[in-house]
């Protein structure tokens, strides 16, 4: 499971102290099944052979002990660490460890397609980049892989609690050989949304796994195949909207202006652009 000489470590990032759905990377998918959102990301991960091992990095919170009991039926290493500074958790996993790059994932998200892991791998090895993350995938579907000796950097010289929460503004803004990948799919991809923060993504995905329930295994493109053949399934999740993460002012600020201007807020246009400006 070594790629040559690179020893590449999967990380699941997990916590069951979601406010909006509590629990959610224990719950069942699709529903009533036996097997849970977080056991869907592991035995995906163990199909990519480039992967040496995968750790669940969950915090020290008593509310996560469910995550630590499921990860030892799972036989799957997990490690507890801090519930906010979850850059801290990366770097206490890596830390004395000889793995040369980091694949990060996040335990709400268990449409993982490993043949589009397997080209993202590839281009970050060939590229020997320090960082880099895909686009044009599914909301939920994209990956990140980092370089376990930049992980370190950050975590030592990063002070700011949303970059350390985050665990990669403060890299994509300090570091060279950074990259983003665009996967060369349909742009209706990116209108899909295929996490799950709220109960009605739960009830989108958890259904969807329902109607493919006669399959062994699952790629992206089948789920994309259901939704052509039955687009009334993503009126099920349209109303949600997604935390975004952004790194300066500059980037907030271009998000929320055509929603400005198409409210004709105009004060709050003005308000904006001079801000932006300074």
């Amino acid at each position: 499971m070594v790629d040559g000489h690179c020893k590449i470590l999967a990380v699941i990032q997990a916590r069951l102290g979601s406010t909006r759905l509590p629990n959610k990377v224990l719950m069942s998918m699709p529903a009533n099944s036996e097997v849970s959102i977080l056991q869907r990301i592991i035995d995906a991960l163990y199909l990519e052979k480039k992967i040496s091992k995968v750790v669940v990095a969950t915090s020290t919170n008593k509310i996560n002990d469910d995550i630590e009991n499921i990860c030892g039926k799972l036989n799957v290493s997990c490690f507890r660490g801090s519930e906010n500074d979850v850059l801290s958790r990366f770097y206490e996993v890596i830390k004395d460890s000889d793995y040369d790059f980091v694949l990060r994932f996040t335990g709400d998200n268990p449409i993982l397609d490993i043949k589009h892991l397997d080209v993202f791998i590839k281009n970050h090895l060939e590229k020997s980049l320090n960082y880099s993350y895909s686009e044009g995938l599914p909301l939920g579907c994209n990956f990140e892989m980092i370089s376990t000796e930049v992980l370190k950097i950050a975590y030592k010289e990063s002070t700011d609690s949303y970059d350390r929460e985050h665990v990669t503004p403060f890299i994509k803004r300090n570091f060279k050989l950074i990259e983003t990948f665009n996967f060369s799919v349909s742009e209706k991809f990116k209108k899909y949304r295929f996490t799950v923060d709220y109960p009605s993504d739960y009830a989108l995905l958890s259904l969807m796994y329902s109607m493919l329930e006669n399959k062994a295994s699952f790629e992206l493109l089948d789920f994309i195949d259901l939704i052509d053949k039955n687009p009334w399934l993503l009126k099920v999740n349209e109303e949600n909207t997604q935390k975004n993460k952004f790194d300066s002012l500059e980037e907030e600020v271009n998000y929320i202006l055509p929603k400005v201007r198409e409210l004709e807020l105009l004060f709050i246009e003005k308000l904006l652009l001079n801000a932006k400006e300074k």
